[in-house]
């Protein structure tokens, strides 16, 4: 009996000894740690990143660790694979460590794609042990940072023609297109669509109908210019075209502007314009949304004009380098227009395109926001025959906008 007890009892120790020391044999590790494990990217085009991935091995015989490509992702999508398979022999049992450098290249459109939905690239390395299947994986994140890295968003949308005037009276078939002037922050798309109103339907509430469709891609918060088709000029009387934007929403309204289109003529016998008499506004009154202009009407006047300049002219500042033009060009040979009786050495700020029967009129808010204030600006009221003729033209004014 004490034998079978004793047998028992050393069977026991055997199989706890074998059981402590299982666990033992199978503590086979890898731990993997990237450095650095978060960096900032550009958005200004491509970006270089250096990864230092640092491999710890601890395991009772050698073996070799391996890693395939590097997986990039955004937001929990799969973005791709980058660089090549890494290997390396460990020569001995125990704790070892070794460390892999390499480099990786972002294409700036991944940037862009983080930048819009908000979440870092992921660059992740899996590493394993071939002879014991444990692995591990190392993380490093990729932030977009710098301009364009903020909310997409539409700041401020301007509106011109092709020879940079906010008013064009022209003929019947003539060649006319729109730019649009956009400055945004962040990176995305602008959709949107050019809108025009044909004289047919101004005369009561405009109605507005597609022109073409705009998606143009921004990256880094810039200027945007945006050309439109060429507009349609068949319909007789005041026309409206618009950039209508429907992504990103914007927070204001945006801008119109008109075009008055006379028929199509020889060129009219040419008239000394008569002088255009201004009832309103009286000399010393500031220039605000409550400023009415009014004139006396002009026999045989189709349309009248309404224009603001600059009061001291002086060159246009020169364009910036950061500047994005749509791929659409503009017309090589927009149709000049004739300077107004008072004469003008620098195109006009801003202005406003009324019917004939029309002679009295205050500006609105789109229409004011392109006259900065605390400064003085010269206007002139025109009034425009059914040929295209200019039949009068107010003296050129001074008033201030506080």
């Amino acid at each position: 009996m004490m034998r079978s007890i004793v047998g028992i009892a050393t069977l026991v120790l055997a199989v706890i000894g074998i059981l402590l020391a299982t666990p033992a044999a199978q503590a086979q590790t890898v731990d993997v740690d990237p450095t650095p494990d978060r960096a900032t990217i550009s958005l200004n085009g491509a970006s270089t990143v250096t990864i230092a991935w640092g491999v710890t091995r601890s395991a009772t015989a050698p073996g070799t660790v391996n890693a395939p490509p590097a997986q990039l992702s955004v937001g929990g999508f799969n973005a791709g694979t980058s660089g090549a398979t890494l290997s390396r022999v460990f020569p001995t049992a125990g704790t070892q460590s070794t460390t892999f450098v390499e480099t990786f290249v972002i294409p700036r459109e991944l940037a862009f794609r983080a930048a819009r939905s908000g979440a870092p690239i992921l660059v992740s390395r899996t590493f394993t042990d071939i002879a014991f299947g444990s692995n591990d994986t190392g993380v490093v994140a990729l932030f977009p940072g710098g301009p364009g890295s903020e909310p997409f968003s539409i700041r401020r949308l301007d509106l011109t023609f092709d020879d940079r005037s906010r008013v064009r009276v022209l003929s019947k078939g003539s060649r006319l297109r729109a730019i649009a002037e956009i400055n945004t922050t962040g990176s995305g798309l602008i959709v949107g669509q050019w809108e025009v109103a044909s004289a047919t339907t101004t005369a009561g509430t405009p109605v507005f109908r597609p022109l073409a469709l705009v998606r143009q891609n921004v990256a880094g918060g810039r200027r945007v210019f945006i050309t439109s088709p060429p507009l349609p000029t068949r319909f007789e009387g005041t026309n409206l075209v618009r950039l209508n934007i429907t992504d990103p929403a914007t927070g204001f309204d945006e801008p119109e502007l008109q075009y008055y289109v006379t028929p199509e003529s020889p060129l009219p016998d040419r008239q000394q314009p008569r002088l255009l008499l201004m009832t309103s506004p009286s000399p010393g009154t500031p220039l605000t949304l409550t400023t009415r202009f009014a004139w006396q009407a002009v026999p045989g006047a189709k349309a009248y004009k309404l224009e603001f300049f600059p009061a001291v002219p002086g060159p246009a500042p020169p364009a910036p380098q950061d500047e994005i033009v749509a791929s659409l060009p503009l017309d090589p040979s927009p149709d000049p227009q004739p300077d107004p009786p008072g004469g003008r050495a620098a195109g006009p700020l801003t202005g406003i395109v009324l019917p004939g029967a029309v002679t009295e009129t205050r500006l609105k808010d789109f229409t004011l926001a392109h006259l900065p204030a605390q400064r003085r600006y010269r206007w002139i009221v025109t009034a425009i025959g059914e040929d295209g003729a200019i039949l009068g033209a107010s003296a050129m004014q001074e008033i201030y906008k506080p």
